[in-house]
């Protein structure tokens, strides 16, 4: 067990119980050992559903009728940490910078302060440089995503939000690896102002990787130290390594929203690294070294690893990586 916080993920319906059966599954005392909820609300909602947090209505899919306000009656000492989608509706970072969608912003923030959010922790425009989301960065300077203007639209959907009440900490949550940015851009030229983030939050999961051949379900141990090397790398500025290193040097706590097994498939090919206990044992090591402010491993129901190995959503079984992660994270 790490001296961080733990979150997470436990399905996209608003219910304590989930949450409490995975405090269960580590052994923890109900109600006080995950500190932080993760939420996400839809990715690409319309304005009446922005501004009323509405949450995805199943993982990875698009609105529900539910608002992120709901859990806050439900949280009791724990922290809800919001996935937010940003450039919504077709527009983009040089347009949230320029104010196009303050009026939406301002809601947003409100709603959260009357609904008992307003402390929340935000995931604004996650993974940006993945190239997943309608949110990511570019290089290119014609675009209207160009890294400079996330940054300044970042910036100033901060200030719009705090300038309405909202008190909560803005966690910057880039995806481990350079992405969009590519070999010349480092990631890290995509901060906003130090000042307007509380947080560092990095995300990534075990693939794809050069050393997976796409499709196989077994991976060998070789194969799965080499992604840990890839990821840890101490020589590159983009690994674990340079991220733990410029939160250091920038006095910003460093965390994990989203860490742990791609058990999902991908047009029905599989690109993740199996029965990963490397991936478990490595972190909580990495983890007990570096004491991040919490971490949040990958826990959607079906797709990790608390549920039975013969859960029937379960399309790769985890035994080893699940005794593991009883070892490492239990209590």
């Amino acid at each position: 067990m790490t001296g961080s916080g733990i979150g997470v993920y436990r399905g996209a319906a608003v219910s304590i119980a989930p949450i409490e059966a995975y405090e269960n599954f580590l052994g923890m005392p109900s109600g006080t050992g995950v500190g932080y909820v993760l939420a996400f609300m839809a990715d690409q909602p319309s304005w009446p559903q922005f501004e009323q947090a509405i949450l995805q209505s199943k993982t990875n899919l698009g609105p529900g009728t539910a608002s992120a306000t709901a859990w806050a009656p439900l949280l009791g000492s724990r922290q809800l940490m919001l996935a937010v989608p940003a450039c919504c509706q077709g527009t983009t970072w040089q347009q949230e910078a320029s104010g196009v969608n303050d009026a939406h912003w301002t809601a947003l923030a409100q709603t959260l302060v009357n609904g008992g959010l307003g402390g929340c922790w935000l995931r604004i425009g996650r993974e940006f440089n993945g190239g997943w989301y309608h949110w990511s960065v570019s290089t290119t300077s014609s675009s209207g995503n160009y890294y400079p203007h996330y940054q300044s639209g970042y910036a100033h959907v901060v200030s719009v939000m705090k300038a309405a009440g909202f008190t909560g900490k803005f966690v910057w949550n880039p995806y481990v690896g350079q992405g969009t940015m590519g070999p010349r851009h480092g990631v890290e030229n995509c901060e906003p102002s130090q000042s307007v983030i509380d947080a560092i939050g990095i995300d990534f999961y075990d693939g794809p990787c050069r050393s997976y051949l796409a499709g196989q379900e077994v991976r060998t141990l070789a194969q799965q130290q080499a992604f840990w090397s890839s990821v840890h790398d101490s020589t590159a500025w983009d690994g674990l390594t340079g991220w733990h290193n410029l939160a250091v040097r920038q006095g910003k706590p460093l965390c994990y929203p989203e860490w742990g097994l791609r058990l999902w498939m991908d047009a029905g090919v599989y690109k993740g690294g199996g029965d990963d206990a490397n991936l478990i044992n490595q972190m909580a090591a990495w983890m007990q070294a570096t004491q991040p402010l919490m971490h949040a491993f990958w826990e959607d129901p079906g797709m990790g690893v608390s549920d039975p190995d013969d859960f029937h959503g379960r399309q790769i079984v985890v035994p080893q990586a699940r005794q593991a992660f009883l070892e490492k994270f239990g209590y």
